[in-house]
């Protein structure tokens, strides 16, 4: 299940230019203090070494403007109204915040209050064995490799050609965790539009301490339907409930 969330206020949302952790929270305080609640924040869905959180969540949309503070660090000012798309597979995630933001006289974002506007469940889209789909969020595929005893992380490009594998394997792994049984004839292939990797959809974002390297822009898909399905609810990718690996299918 997708929703879209519209906020309105008599003031700008002012946030860090790095503002994933601060809507992540948001979301998990809308989930209250249940048991799932809970085990989604602390553990997730374990698969072998990884934890999966089952959710995705887009950037902030709406009219913005990066502005310098007086420490010279910058911001971002985002005129409301603004919007956000929030996805996951598992409805009780996306009930239990439905249920409690629109409970909620006002919702706070960094300390700012504002009123949640409308709340839209998506209609889902025709899933096809083609696609071309739009990142609303960058998608994220790593690896951490050694160097003697150091360890690093690895960031590919959706040019590299082990991009799409990487990205298949993330997803027949989400697929156990969902449905308890292995995709049959899974297929998961990523086309970028543009013959040589293009830096300008390359994204730096901070998530807290760490710097996570991804990619936005529009992409070719041939994928089996389902494991698409998945993609769409999950995300794309790696570090999904961070706010990476959101998309909109275009075409």
């Amino acid at each position: 299940m997708r929703i879209t969330l519209e906020f309105v206020g008599e003031k700008n949302l002012v946030l860090p230019i790095h503002y994933n952790y601060i809507v992540q929270g948001f979301l998990y305080d809308l989930m209250g203090d249940s048991e799932f609640a809970a085990f989604l924040h602390d553990e997730g869905f374990q698969y072998e070494k990884r934890k999966f959180k089952l959710f995705t969540f887009s950037r902030i949309e709406g009219e913005f403007k990066i502005l310098t503070d007086s420490k010279g660090q910058k911001k971002i000012s985002i005129k409301p109204p603004f919007k956000f798309t929030v996805a996951s597979p598992l409805d009780e995630f996306i009930f239990d915040i439905s249920k409690n933001a629109l409970k909620k006289e006002y919702c706070h974002f960094n300390g700012q209050k504002f009123i949640l506007n409308s709340l839209n469940i998506d209609n889902p889209p025709v899933f096809k064995n083609k696609a071309r789909i739009k990142f609303i969020s960058p998608v994220v595929m790593y690896t951490t490799l050694k160097d003697g005893d150091i360890k690093y992380t690895y960031y590919y490009s959706p040019w590299d050609e082990k991009f799409s594998p990487l990205l298949l394997n993330n997803l027949l792994k989400k697929y156990e965790l969902v449905y308890k049984i292995k995709a049959k004839d899974p297929y998961f292939k990523l086309y970028p539009l543009s013959e040589k990797e293009d830096r300008r959809y390359s994204k730096m974002i901070k998530y807290k301490n760490v710097y996570v390297k991804g990619w936005m822009g529009i992409y070719d898909v041939e994928s089996s339907p389902e494991l698409l399905e998945l993609a769409y609810y999950t995300g794309l990718g790696a570090k999904n409930s961070q706010g990476f690996g959101c998309f909109e299918i275009i075409g």
